[in-house]
């Protein structure tokens, strides 16, 4: 059922144009503020022509080439969700990809992804999108926990001296949380969401209950699998840019560092301009037990963030920029 909100023919070009200069503006700031006036740029261009002199460049490839891999996963995942209500086509699915990370960008915990994907959803079913977009981050969370739990065991069991009822108390409440959160997912459609009227999206949730009603546990398989696959990719990004920087740390500590990591960032939701600034202090603060160059973790970190999410969301820009608003205005 369409809403009683509408723009008329004569006005929307105007607010579409207005819309678009305005996620223009906000992406070049975002860009111009950790890019232009990084205090740190001089060492990140030192570390990366330092990296690119030798032949650890070949990593940096791979970290480059495994971008459109990790963003690929996401959209068969998002796709598969969406599919049992809209036929949406592999390469829309794509693009509405790119340009939620494009909005995200400019947004807290990119939260402006939900925004952005639905620009290839028709105005009817665009709120049919939501719980398909919110399953499929719950998906990715309960990977970047479960991954983050285990690499957390193993990196504080390596190289911190805890007492072992920690170990076994820690290994214990980390399976139950597993499980707890399998659970959950597993029986979502199950849920009774009443508790959750007093918040908006808790309301749409319960709106849209028939439609997560469509998502069996075969489908939630996939997704889930699908999720952790992706977890492997990006985890596997940032252990390839630390080889291409020369940060010499085996396999076990790139690995499980990295995971906490991951498992920290996943829970602190900061504005874009701040998102970067943290994750590096984060990174110093986990591989600074192994080396002291810290102008090559700040690299890492930052390199991560352009590969990842600068490239793709430019993409995206372009997209949305190209893109017909007009064509589902009423929403």
């Amino acid at each position: 059922m369409k809403s009683s909100i509408y723009i008329s023919s004569q006005q929307s070009p105007k607010v579409m144009w207005l819309l678009k200069l305005l996620l223009l503006a906000l992406v070049g700031y975002v860009l111009y503020d950790q890019i232009v006036l990084n205090k740190d740029m001089a060492t990140i261009k030192y570390q990366l022509q330092k990296g690119l002199e030798g032949s650890n460049w070949v990593y940096l490839v791979g970290c480059v080439l495994l971008m459109p891999i990790n963003w690929l996963i996401e959209s068969v995942k998002w796709r598969m969700l969406i599919l049992p209500w809209k036929n949406l086509t592999k390469i829309d699915a794509m693009k509405a990809i790119y340009a939620g990370i494009s909005v995200g960008l400019v947004t807290p915990a990119r939260i402006g992804e939900y925004g952005g994907r639905l620009l290839f959803i028709d105005g009817e079913d665009r709120i049919k999108s939501i719980p398909a977009t919110l399953i499929s981050s719950i998906a990715q969370n309960i990977s970047n926990i479960i991954g983050g739990y285990i690499g957390a065991l193993i990196f504080c069991y390596c190289y911190f001296s805890f007492n072992r009822f920690v170990y076994i108390a820690g290994s214990i409440l980390g399976l139950l949380v597993i499980i707890m959160l399998c659970a959950l997912f597993f029986n979502i459609s199950k849920l009774k969401l009443d508790g959750l009227n007093r918040w908006w999206w808790g309301k749409l949730l319960n709106k849209q209950a028939h439609v997560i009603s469509q998502y069996d546990r075969p489908i939630l398989k996939r997704v889930l699998t699908l999720s952790y696959l992706r977890y492997l990719i990006y985890c596997t990004q940032y252990v390839l840019i630390l080889d291409f920087l020369g940060l010499e740390l085996s396999l076990l500590a790139a690995f499980s560092g990295v995971a906490v990591i991951y498992l920290f960032q996943s829970g602190i939701p900061l504005p874009p301009i701040l998102s970067v600034i943290a994750r590096g202090e984060l990174a110093i603060v986990i591989w600074s037990l192994f080396t002291a160059n810290v102008g090559g973790i700040l690299v890492a970190t930052f390199g991560l963030w352009v590969i990842n999410l600068v490239f793709p969301a430019l993409l995206g820009l372009l997209i949305i920029l190209n893109v017909n608003l007009l064509k589902s205005s009423q929403i």
